[in-house]
């Protein structure tokens, strides 16, 4: 699994170390959306099988998304 906040600290380590990130409270989130976010977490036990050479989400990221991309030199 992976969040938001680790996605965009990537991008600002692989692309853009200028990037800022300021997180939203409850109470901020609250008076910009209209209904609640649903986080959700999916079974992947039957695609490892079919496909075993997929990697986990986060190196997956850094390899197809953020090395291609990278502008920067990566901590």
């Amino acid at each position: 699994m992976v969040s938001h906040n680790e996605i965009l600290e990537m991008y600002r380590d692989y692309v853009d170390p200028k990037f800022t990130l300021k997180n939203f409270t409850l109470e901020e989130q609250a008076k910009v959306i209209v209904a609640q976010r649903s986080n959700n977490e999916l079974d992947t036990t039957k695609l490892k099988n079919e496909f075993p050479e997929l990697l986990p989400i986060k190196e997956s990221l850094i390899e197809y998304v953020f090395q291609p991309n990278q502008k920067t030199r990566a901590s």
